[in-house]
């Protein structure tokens, strides 16, 4: 089976958080959107069906601790969490910060996701300060 995120999990590429069941890391910087988290189960699950108690209680603590981080090292106006999971069928979570006011929704999440967002000034120093804070949790 080829499953993009089972592949790139090995190589634990912009990790901030590792936990028995999750990965909680950064997106792409091509994104444009400093921030951007992921939260991926280890495991190649598909359907929520799949996850156990102890897997769904770990989600919620890589939630608050997502969250968290975000608002730690920057000042979002929302964040939006989704998940798809259709291009890529590993079920995985978008915490997608929103910083401008121009999209809002599903606009801006498509946006974003999609990597179609300006690149801001203030965005460059931004992926400075996520470089640094990267994997020292």
């Amino acid at each position: 089976m080829n499953c993009k995120i089972c592949e790139i999990h090995p190589v634990k590429e912009n990790l901030i958080l590792e936990k028995k069941f999750f990965f909680v890391r950064h997106s792409e910087f091509s994104k444009n959107v400093p921030g951007y988290l992921y939260i991926e189960p280890k495991k190649h699950i598909e359907n929520y069906s799949e996850f156990s108690k102890e897997e769904f209680y770990e989600l919620s603590e890589c939630l608050e601790f997502g969250v968290n981080w975000i608002y730690k090292y920057f000042s979002p106006k929302k964040i939006y969490t989704v998940t798809i999971s259709e291009a890529v069928p590993h079920i995985h979570f978008h915490l997608v910060p929103r910083y401008i006011d121009e999209f809002k929704g599903f606009s801006y999440l498509q946006k974003a996701v999609s990597g179609e967002l300006e690149l801001y000034e203030d965005s460059k120093l931004d992926f400075e300060v996520i470089k640094k804070n990267l994997r020292l949790l």
